[in-house]
């Protein structure tokens, strides 16, 4: 909520917030004052004001300040946002020779991120191949990630959570010239004895080391943790037979399952 002062204080409605008065500027055309957190009492930096439609806009300073100079006579929409605050909208009577003075509260955004991580929990894994991953990794064969474990991982790419969750492998950096080129992390992957792993999405073979021949590996930057419904990290000796393709099938497999 916003109070405005033209010549006598003035009340005006508004969506969020509240105002109160100030000693005016002796200065023509002018709107000034400040922006606050109606919780804490403290400046809002960086907050916008502007006067529409298409008037006069302005940010906030370190103090919470703004002035808008030069602005026309007349009744102008004016909006204060920031971000995590609700916005506040008003109008706002601008009159020749007569200052306006303007302090803001706004709202700050209720957090939702106990609710966020609440759904998350209860996202459940949309893809048919999961009872497959279910049925092995009740067996105890292979290395897996769920997602349950995954959704705690969200916003990380998956290089960075294998990198982080899965011991024993390590990524490693390709150095020939076309990916390094592209600026992309190489997706290979490589167990104690540094063999590179085949990679497969949704049970399609889509990276297969073949030593001596070059190929781009499988960019692991490309998928993000809560885009997968599972993962599996398989050696030979674990390696289901259906995945047991591809020329370096000897060394084992990266089954990638997404979240569809």
């Amino acid at each position: 909520m916003m109070r405005t002062m033209v010549a006598v204080a003035v009340w005006l409605p508004f969506a969020a917030g509240s105002l109160s008065s100030q000693p005016a500027a002796p200065k023509a055309n002018l709107v000034r004052g400040h922006v606050v957190s109606s919780m804490t009492g403290l400046p809002v930096i960086n907050a916008r004001v502007a006067l529409s439609p298409r008037v006069r806009e302005t940010r906030t300073d370190s103090l919470g300040a703004f002035v808008l100079k030069d602005v026309p006579a007349g009744v102008h929409g004016i909006v204060v946002t920031a971000l995590g605050f609700s916005p506040a909208r008003s109008t706002v009577s601008v009159v020749a020779g007569l200052p306006v003075v303007l302090d803001v509260e706004l709202e700050p955004i209720a957090p939702v991120l106990e609710r966020v991580v609440t759904a998350a929990l209860v996202d459940a894994p949309r893809n048919a191949a999961m009872e497959e991953f279910e049925s092995r990794r009740a067996a105890g064969l292979g290395r897996y990630l769920t997602r349950a474990q995954l959704l705690r991982d969200r916003g990380r790419s998956l290089e960075a959570v294998l990198s982080s969750r899965v011991p024993g492998l390590r990524i490693v950096n390709d150095r020939n010239a076309k990916v390094a080129a592209s600026g992309r992390t190489s997706g290979r992957l490589s167990s104690a004895r540094a063999c590179y792993l085949n990679v497969f999405v949704d049970g399609v073979l889509r990276y297969d080391y073949i030593p001596d021949i070059p190929k781009e590996p499988f960019d692991l930057r490309t998928l993000e943790a809560s885009m997968i419904a599972g993962i599996e990290v398989h050696t030979v000796a674990t390696l289901p037979a259906e995945f047991n393709l591809g020329g370096n099938a000897a060394c084992g497999a990266l089954l990638i399952w997404l979240q569809h």
